[in-house]
């Protein structure tokens, strides 16, 4: 995969330095050693000291990059285990066999619903009695419990952690990484990452009806699309052309998080109040700045028009009904959406042409997000006192890290679930299938429908929990992906630039303190008043109060911070 890349605009110190001051602050039994950043020697710093005999129970003596491991002795491990509506957790599936047997790693789980996932995992790890492991936390959500000194600050440790070391350095995440470090010097989450940024939202369109308005090319900018969505209205019987989903926990969440980085912003679930800008080499308000009224501009633009549904705070069910029953033609999706919106109709008994197309090119910019890193893992600080916290930190790393142990996760058993080619393509084997497995299983269309197996449901693999899209190198990353979707994630790396991340600025505790309280009022501010602006409630004419309304709220304080810290951070 390709993927133009503009300057990363960050000046940040290289990573085998932050490391190794890290572990010199770390108290009695420091790291010694010479720093290294290759990627290939057994750390950044040599770590040996740092965890005593009493804590490498389980252990592997000498693991390293391109080992598989395998506890010395069985171990079990606390785990806060998310479970998703679309595949419930069982306690015989395979993935969990499968760890004890070849890993020797057993789990104690705490279950916890997707629907009440982040306010339990939150309320368990602000109180500080929350398991040994904590997974799917995006980075950025571990900042407000670092002050309790619950969180094990990770960083002091990735010494131990081989594969982690060799990808960081080999996929160049060492300046993002070091956003995640926080003033006292501390990492404290084990980021998923990725060898290229994620590309996975787009708008899905009705072919039909697109055709019938005489539309089959992807609009190449936004003016465009707004074009093609009048002309759909215009000669098809559909109630509004786009009428959008995943709207009910901030207004257009996934639209403007995708769309943004093509105005030269972010917002929906993307949205901060501040954002760096490269150009200007310091942080700015989001919302204050051009590139978020254009966006803004442009959707109020088409509820204007009377293409876009008004109904921005639907249900999923209610978008997804109207777009296959022909009451909308367009609707933000991502593949394996697309792929259940198809069931859907088919369930329906109705006939749905439907793709997803290359996102528009914004106003001058044709970008992606930038950024490899995903949702990963924290941990807390008592692990350190484990008899196994050895084996946990080298478990960790070739499962989250590992390119054996991100296959494991991806596609399950070799010869049980999955096989290799000769041209070293992966493939379901017997009724097993995924997401498009259509194209990845050779037999599925022989396979009767109720003697199909899904990985997920059927043996814990593709749980998001080890596995989410943030895991691994483009090979393995597209070879879960059916044909379909990967000519259109191909297709999307060939067109964008990459938004460059933004410069280490840690914050300090009372900063981080103050800044939390502003921001969130700033951010439901934004979001509530968006709504307003795109619903036509509220004039682009009155957008300069709009501005005056959030600094006021304390936005120029908060972009103050950010750009000292920043400054602070470059010495």
């Amino acid at each position: 995969m390709r993927i133009n890349r503009k300057g990363a605009g960050a000046v940040a110190l290289g990573l085998g330095v932050a490391m190794a001051a890290a572990a010199c602050g770390a108290g009695a039994g420091a790291a010694e050693g010479t720093p290294t950043n290759d990627g290939t020697t057994p750390g950044y710093y040599e770590a040996a000291s740092l965890i005593g005999a009493a804590q490498r129970v389980g252990a592997m003596e000498d693991f390293a990059y391109g080992d598989t491991f395998r506890a010395t002795q069985a171990i079990d491990l606390d785990l806060l285990y998310r479970v998703h509506p679309g595949y419930p957790v069982e306690n015989d599936w395979l993935i969990w066999s499968a760890f004890a047997e070849n890993q020797n790693v057993t789990f104690n789980r705490t279950d916890v619903l997707m629907a009440d996932w982040n306010e339990r995992r939150n309320l368990l790890v602000g109180a500080g009695d929350f398991p040994a492991l904590v997974p799917v936390v995006w980075p950025g959500q571990e900042d407000t419990w670092t002050a309790g000194g619950g969180l094990l600050p990770v960083s002091d440790f990735f010494g131990y952690m081989p594969h982690f070391q060799h990808y960081v350095a080999e996929w160049g995440i060492q300046d993002e990484l070091e956003n995640r470090r926080q003033e006292n010097g501390n990492i404290y989450i084990l980021p998923g990452f990725r060898q290229s940024p994620n590309i996975e939202h787009s708008f899905a369109i009705n072919v039909d009806l697109f055709e019938a308005a005489g539309i089959t090319e992807d609009p190449t900018s936004f003016e465009e699309l707004a074009e093609q969505l009048r002309a759909v209205q215009a000669a098809t019987g559909v109630d509004y052309a786009f009428s959008d989903r995943w709207t009910d926990s901030s207004p257009l969440g996934a639209a403007f998080n995708f769309v943004g980085p093509n105005f030269d912003t972010q917002g929906g679930w993307g949205l901060s109040a501040v954002r760096w800008n490269a150009d200007a080499d310091a942080f700015v308000g989001t919302a204050t700045a051009d590139g978020y009224r254009d966006m803004v501009a442009f959707f109020a633009g088409l509820m204007a028009d009377g293409v876009m549904d008004p109904e921005i705070t639907q249900d999923d069910d209610t978008a997804i009904e109207k777009f296959i029953n022909g009451r909308s033609a367009m609707i933000t999706t991502n593949f394996p959406e697309q792929v259940n919106i198809r069931a859907a109709a088919v369930e329906a008994g109705l006939e749905l042409n439907t793709r997803m197309i290359t996102v528009p090119a914004g106003p001058d910019f044709n970008h992606i997000a930038g950024g490899q890193m995903g949702p990963g893992f924290v941990l807390n600080a008592n692990v350190a006192d484990s008899p196994y916290f050895l084996a946990t930190l080298q478990f960790l790393d070739w499962i989250l890290y590992s390119e054996e142990g991100r296959e494991f996760a991806q596609w399950g058993v070799r010869g049980e679930t999955f096989d290799v080619d000769a041209d070293g393509n992966r493939f379901y084997v017997g009724n097993v299938g995924g997401a498009g497995a259509s194209d990845l299983n050779p037999n599925w269309a022989d396979i009767a429908e109720d003697d199909r197996l899904a990985l997920n449901a059927n043996f814990g693999f593709q749980d998001g929990v080890w596995m989410n899209t943030w895991g691994g190198s483009d090979d393995l990353v597209t070879s879960v992906m059916p044909a379909e979707q990967r000519d259109w994630v191909l297709n999307m790396a060939a067109v964008k630039d990459v938004h460059p991340v933004s410069p280490a600025a840690p914050l300090t505790d009372l900063e981080s303190e103050e800044i939390g309280l502003l921001t969130s009022a700033i951010n439901d501010h934004v979001h509530g008043q968006t709504a307003l602006f795109v619903l036509g409630q509220r004039s682009m004419a009155d957008w300069d109060s709009f501005v005056a309304e959030l600094n006021a709220m304390g936005l120029d304080r908060v972009v103050d911070v950010h750009n000292s810290a920043l400054a602070r951070a470059r010495g």
